[in-house]
């Protein structure tokens, strides 16, 4: 698989850098989003309240698809779990770039605390430890375009340098 993003505008002040993301993969084909694009939030890889049936009768559709690997966490540890391709576990079209990320972006309110050998997950199975190892497997496995790497997401109400321990612990384990 090849990568490729092209500039073709430069951005201003108010307004963002404009680009072609390509993506080749080879025998199946290559996609290429106009950036910047909307990207398809989804819910174990569905997009929510868009079925199938009435997607397949829109005239345009994003050529993106934002998964969670939170999603696909369930009771069984992670390290023994057997992950099916994403899109054909979701039904995902083959033409579309597919993102997976760990945690989703929506929910700020997480209650599952990262260790300096694994990121707290929350998930539909409780709390789940993600290793690197795993995650990894998990990569492999599902088959995503882009891979987000992990990173421990921090809110506070009113984020404080000198009381945000949480914070502090956060950044040190990313540098």
């Amino acid at each position: 698989m090849r990568l490729r993003f092209e500039v073709t505008a430069l951005g201003s002040a108010s307004g963002p850098r404009r680009g072609i993301l390509e993506i080749d993969r080879g025998e199946q084909g290559s996609t290429r989003v106009e950036t910047p694009s909307f990207l398809k939030y989804t819910r174990h890889g569905m997009q929510p309240h868009l079925v199938p049936e009435v997607a397949a009768h829109m005239d345009e559709q994003p050529a993106a698809t934002h998964v969670q690997l939170e999603d696909f966490l369930d009771e069984q540890a992670i390290e023994k779990r057997k992950f099916t391709e994403l899109r054909k576990l979701a039904g995902i079209d083959q033409a579309d770039i597919v993102m997976l990320d760990v945690l989703d972006p929506t929910i700020t309110m997480r209650t599952g605390k990262s260790g300096e050998k694994f990121m707290g997950v929350d998930s539909e199975g409780g709390l789940r430890r993600l290793t690197p190892a795993a995650f990894a497997q998990a990569v492999n496995a599902l088959g995503p375009d882009v891979a987000v790497a992990p990173a421990d997401y921090v809110h506070e109400a009113q984020p404080s340098l000198t009381h945000g321990k949480r914070i502090a612990k956060s950044v040190a384990r990313s540098t």
